[in-house]
């Protein structure tokens, strides 16, 4: 079968590799699409520490496929079946899975990361982390139910009602993931932050209600004048910068709850005030992936027509135009949300 492989960092090729045998409990699956993101980038470029990644590395965390094969033990799905799966593949057995919190499991593998995904034609995955999708989504747009599971364990862990003020720091794949999944939960004064006004725009027309070009204007003082002064109830930071986590901070209300979603890199700091926090009464949650439980909340959104996926791919590459497809996403030349290649046999869309 022909892989996507990551010899070392800045060392990608497309290789021929050898299917392994599938165990009782497994299914084969043909990858259809494979989503790339700025953590598939950082794997290439070596930003990633080696307690995350194993060179050589076939990746795709965020990938749909079709099942061709099924372990002798597996009755959940069977051949024919169009699915994606988890990336994260946690033991099941230690404390924090017993607890349902599958994310910080002390021994789990990770498709891209410790294991091959979805840049290979064919994966093997634990018959537990497949999950079907519905007929009409796409492949192409199963591959954001990753993103989307992550960022809804995020907001779900606020006091989410209708009548609060949520910022969004960055008009990326997470930031729009938030725009839909807020509304959803009948959250309706979103207000996106962002430097480009042609992803700022898209995000008003799936359900933001404002948004702020922050090279063009004051971003506080926007804030203040839509808040009435008060500040936000609920700040989301898609960006993992230093200066955009400080501007969360600064942009909420006292009691505030923030959530930090944004990946800033290995050995980034942040510097913060101890006090600034602590007198405003602020939350702030740190989110790590997603939970099992959080993937089956936004497998059931997708199901009731609450998430518009397909909006949010801005880039379709043939697998074969790799390079094109990651220099795509270095770049980001053009307005760039979520790119996705294709393998064989899959037709590009315009």
């Amino acid at each position: 079968m022909k892989a996507l492989v990551i010899r070392s960092p800045h060392h990608m090729q497309l290789e021929e590799m050898e299917a392994q045998p599938l165990g009782p409990h497994d299914v084969r699956v043909r990858s259809k699409a494979v989503g790339i993101c700025g953590t598939d980038l950082e794997i290439y470029e070596g930003q990633i520490s080696s307690d995350f990644v194993k060179y050589p590395v076939v990746p795709g965390h965020e990938w749909s496929g079709m099942v061709v094969e099924c372990g002798s033990e597996v009755t959940s799905v069977r051949p024919g079946d169009r699915v994606i799966a988890e990336g994260l593949l946690s033991c099941g057995s230690c404390a924090y899975c017993r607890e349902g919190r599958t994310n910080l499991c002390h021994q789990y593998d990770q498709l891209g990361f410790t294991r091959p995904g979805g840049g290979a034609e064919l994966v093997i995955v634990p018959a537990r982390a497949v999950h079907r999708i519905p007929n009409e989504v796409s492949y192409e747009a199963a591959v954001l139910i990753e993103p989307a599971a992550t960022v809804l364990r995020g907001i779900m862990k606020t006091p989410l009602q209708p009548g609060m003020k949520a910022v969004i720091i960055g008009p990326g794949t997470l930031g729009l993931l938030t725009v839909q999944l807020l509304k959803a939960f009948g959250v309706d004064a979103i207000c996106l932050i962002g430097r480009r006004n042609e992803q700022l725009e898209l995000g008003r027309s799936i359900g933001a209600s404002h948004f702020v070009n922050s090279r063009i204007m004051d971003v506080h003082a926007a804030i203040q004048v839509w808040t009435e002064g008060q500040g936000a109830d609920l700040i989301v930071e898609t960006s993992g910068s230093e200066e955009a986590v400080r501007l969360s901070m600064e942009l909420a209300r006292s009691g505030g709850h923030i959530v930090l979603t944004g990946v800033a890199g290995t050995g980034k700091k942040l510097v913060v005030e101890s006090d600034y926090m602590m007198l405003r009464d602020l939350t702030v949650h740190g989110i790590f992936s997603y939970t099992t439980k959080s993937w089956h909340q936004a497998l059931r959104l997708l199901e009731a027509r609450k998430l518009e996926l397909e909006a949010l791919i801005t880039h379709r590459f043939s697998i074969d135009q790799y390079e094109e497809a990651f220099e795509a996403l270095r770049n980001k030349t053009k307005p760039t949300v979520k790119i996705v290649m294709l393998h064989d046999g899959e037709e590009l869309s315009p």
